[in-house]
């Protein structure tokens, strides 16, 4: 008896050491921050975008971060125009950039952005994000994406439209204090329009030449 009840005690310090030596985030920000670029003009109604962020121990720059110069807000951010797909294996094959996912629930910790372009996670509470510690700084991005598309998996297997911040650090909060949102830390960035892959392009052009070529032996 007096060994199951050590056992038990055993469990409950270590259960609560896990508690808090997990990392928290408080995934909110002000209004204006997530702009939605999938119409011709780009604007901070952005209830139709979903945001996650990705975390780094370390001072890395993301993959995704070669393709633009700036971050994206329309499909072509700074007069260039990039592909949905290779952007979304640049983002999700990123050896050095990890996806945060919800400690609780195994997901995504991707949340839609508001009417006016604010981020506001877990109602407003601090999360743990899944293999983050407390007191440990991170770099941090975050990506926003068609939101039709539940998941950046599935958003990126339809080459969904997505757009990304630049790099930012974050210090992991305890799951006892109060944590500071990513206000004021993250810039603000926007999806892109959907680029054709050059798959389709190519494929447009033989079905424009074949046409020709019919009108031709008409």
């Amino acid at each position: 008896m007096k060994k199951l009840v050590l056992i038990s005690t055993l469990i409950a310090t270590f259960a609560g050491l896990s508690a808090f030596g997990q990392g928290y985030f408080l995934f909110t920000t002000g209004k204006s921050q997530v702009w939605n670029g999938l119409g011709a003009t780009a604007t901070p109604n952005s209830t139709a975008i979903d945001v996650a962020f990705l975390w780094s121990a370390g001072a890395t720059a993301p993959d995704v971060s070669a393709i633009l110069s700036s971050v994206p807000t329309s499909a072509t951010t700074g007069n260039t125009v990039w592909s949905a797909s290779a952007a979304w294996s640049d983002i999700l094959n990123d050896p050095n950039y990890t996806l945060a996912l919800n400690n609780t629930s195994g997901l995504v910790a991707s949340v839609a952005a508001t009417a006016n372009g604010a981020i506001n996670y877990n109602s407003g509470t601090a999360v743990g994000i899944a293999n983050t510690s407390v007191g440990t700084l991170y770099h941090v991005y975050e990506i926003a994406w068609n939101g039709a598309y539940a998941t950046p998996a599935l958003a990126s297997a339809a080459n969904a439209a997505v757009g990304w911040s630049s790099v930012f650090t974050y210090t992991a909060y305890a799951f006892t204090a109060t944590p500071t949102g990513f206000t004021g830390l993250a810039p603000q960035f926007g999806t892109g329009g959907i680029v054709p892959e050059p798959t389709t392009m190519a494929l447009a052009g033989l079905g424009g030449l074949a046409l020709l070529a019919f009108r031709r032996r008409s």
